[in-house]
């Protein structure tokens, strides 16, 4: 009997260590594949290897007093932008700790934040990761 996974059943680590503030997170595994057209044809002849990325966003909300991801070693103080630094992202199944994707060297490229009265402070920021390995990957 196969079961559904679903958002709760899944923990998202960052450098090794539980995220917990996440509510949300997608991301999308492009293997960088393009049609290949032969003379005057108007069908492709072939699908070729490209350059494969992943990229991908998480959401959760802002804690006080918890370093938002400065606290995870994601960012650096902003004096040194310069030297942001690689992290890894993985995210996990809960019950079997298998990974459903993970992603060794990754960089957080912006984040922004939504402030509302009375609200929760919600945070977003996207990644952009070198290779995204799924559970076969890494067996």
């Amino acid at each position: 009997m196969q079961t559904i996974l679903s958002g709760a059943a899944v923990k998202l680590y960052i450098n090794n260590k539980v995220y917990k503030e996440v509510q949300q997170i997608s991301y999308n595994l492009d293997y960088g594949e393009y049609p290949i057209y032969g003379i005057d044809s108007a069908f492709p002849q072939e699908i070729a290897p490209g350059r494969a990325a992943i990229t991908g966003s998480i959401s959760g909300i802002k804690i006080k007093y918890s370093g938002g991801i400065q606290a995870y070693d994601a960012r650096p103080l902003i004096k040194d932008l310069l030297a942001a630094p690689y992290i890894s992202i993985r995210i996990a199944d809960r019950s079997t700790g298998e990974d459903l994707i993970f992603i060794q060297s990754a960089k957080i490229t912006n984040q922004s934040f939504n402030v509302s009265a009375k609200g929760t402070v919600k945070i977003q920021f996207n990644f952009m990761g070198l290779i995204g390995m799924e559970p076969l990957d890494r067996a």
